[in-house]
């Protein structure tokens, strides 16, 4: 698929000698070729150069390829990766050095899924920073002509745009529907428009804010610079999902994801899924759509 964004994802070809010594040490400096340029928390997938079937999947830490443990009965609030790229979600999503998460994809990769079973199990982990999840997102439709005013209060009005969440809050409890609210309580859940999070601090939280893309660069850091401490936000959109009139260039995603200085701090870790899981369905229409 092609991408004018860094995907945080990288596949190099070595000598075996180099996947050999990888396995023996668990790590890699990464000068043992200087043709590469690593940005840090990426992935990289190396392979044997002689088409052999070595392989393994790392992360960069610091000046290291630290190889990634990938137990084969990981699963995560009751979610297992399909894909490699859910694998390196689940790392990233899961390991509390990384304070920011970009998840970029088609439909049906699984981003807001992995995100929200990684946000459930992070508070109930003992010793956690996490007292609470935040759940935010523009509202925004789709199509050219708005619904008009909806009628109630705050959290009425948003209501409408909070499907996404709900969907695959009913999935982690097993498409029970009646569970969802058991879950708002137990996890401390709160609901926020972007467009009202101005002004507001969250420490102590596991923040959520998805469908991102069409937010320009003011408002993407409305959402960034609500961070406090013992916080860790996840920053989720599909670039070819821009319903409002706003270039790829010039929203605040494309930016983050593309600007050294994310690239470079060990507090981000960016990720493009490309793979849907949703159905083959669904799959089809985001390989003829995708711009």
């Amino acid at each position: 698929m092609a991408t004018t964004s860094y995907t945080g994802v990288r596949v190099i070809e070595v000598k075996t000698e180099i996947i050999d010594r990888l396995y023996a040490n668990r790590r890699l400096e990464t000068a043992f070729n200087k043709n590469y340029k690593f940005s840090q928390n990426e992935y990289v997938v190396v392979k044997d150069n002689t088409g052999g079937n070595a392989s393994a999947i790392t992360r960069v830490v610091g000046d290291d390829l630290i190889l990634l443990k990938l137990p084969k009965d990981l699963a995560v609030s009751g979610v297992k990766p399909r894909n490699k790229e859910q694998w390196m979600a689940f790392d990233a999503l899961l390991d509390d050095t990384i304070k920011i998460v970009t998840l970029t994809g088609r439909a049906g990769t699984g981003k807001t899924l992995l995100t929200l079973a990684a946000a459930l199990q992070k508070v109930e982990e003992k010793g956690s920073t996490f007292e609470r999840i935040i759940l935010t997102r523009p509202m925004s439709w789709i199509g050219k002509h708005g619904l008009g005013a909806l009628p109630g209060e705050v959290d009425e009005k948003f209501n409408p745009y909070l499907e996404n969440y709900m969907c695959n809050i009913a999935h982690l409890m097993g498409g029970e529907k009646k569970k969802i609210g058991d879950v708002i309580e137990r996890y401390q859940m709160e609901f926020i428009p972007i467009q009202l999070i101005r002004g507001a601090s969250w420490s102590n939280a596991f923040i959520i804010a998805d469908e991102v893309q069409v937010l320009d660069y003011q408002e993407f850091v409305a959402v960034g610079t609500r961070v406090g401490e013992g916080s860790k936000i996840v920053i989720m959109g599909d670039l070819s999902q821009r319903d409002e009139d706003i270039a790829r260039e010039k929203t605040g995603l494309h930016k983050f994801i593309n600007d050294s200085r994310a690239k470079d701090s060990p507090l981000v870790s960016s990720i493009e899924l490309w793979k849907s899981e949703r159905s083959d369905v669904c799959t089809l229409f985001a390989d003829i759509f995708d711009v």
